[in-house]
């Protein structure tokens, strides 16, 4: 349903859907509903992109994953505020289950500390963290894609930051 208000919005305002893009969130992380929405869009235009964070771990145990993660990473990233850096791996197209979709992968690591992480799989001192999209990786980087994801509130502390500056009167 959300899907189908997008596209109303989007025809409304004369916008492609090629070029609008939709971060998931809740039960999107697993393979089947992704194929049902992915599976919707077939046969009508292009779009929209998908960017979802991942929660089926088991794909790291793919012998093209491991390979992957043996090479250095595609980019780096660290977050302006909280000073968190990434190694962030670009797996290419991936198949999330025997009849299931395939998108990009993409695998966020850090060193795992102490505490367990709210999110990720903890393996052997790292924890990873996995995202996918449609998003074509000549026009979206590894980082983009994580930013995408990550910082999808950010202009909110703006928008939040300008009401504290000016006068409400």
């Amino acid at each position: 349903r959300a899907r189908s208000v997008i596209a109303t919005y989007a025809t409304g305002l004369s916008f492609p859907l090629s070029h609008v893009i939709m971060r998931l969130d809740g039960l999107y992380g697993n393979a089947a509903p992704l194929a049902d929405l992915l599976a919707a869009q077939t046969g009508e235009e292009e779009g929209p992109a998908v960017v979802v964070r991942g929660k089926d771990y088991h794909l790291l145990e793919q012998p093209a994953i491991q390979q992957r993660l043996h090479r250095p990473p595609d980019q780096s990233t660290i977050h302006p505020e909280s000073g968190a850096s990434r190694a962030l791996y670009d797996c290419g197209q991936v198949r999330l289950a025997p009849t299931g979709p395939v998108l990009r992968m993409l695998l966020a690591t850090h060193p795992a500390d102490a505490s367990r992480p709210p999110v990720g799989k903890v393996r052997e001192g790292t924890v990873y963290e996995q995202f996918f999209t449609t998003l074509s990786s000549a026009a979206f980087t590894s980082a983009d894609v994580l930013d995408l994801y990550l910082h999808r509130g950010s202009f909110e502390t703006v928008l939040a930051d300008e009401d504290e500056e000016q006068a409400a009167d």
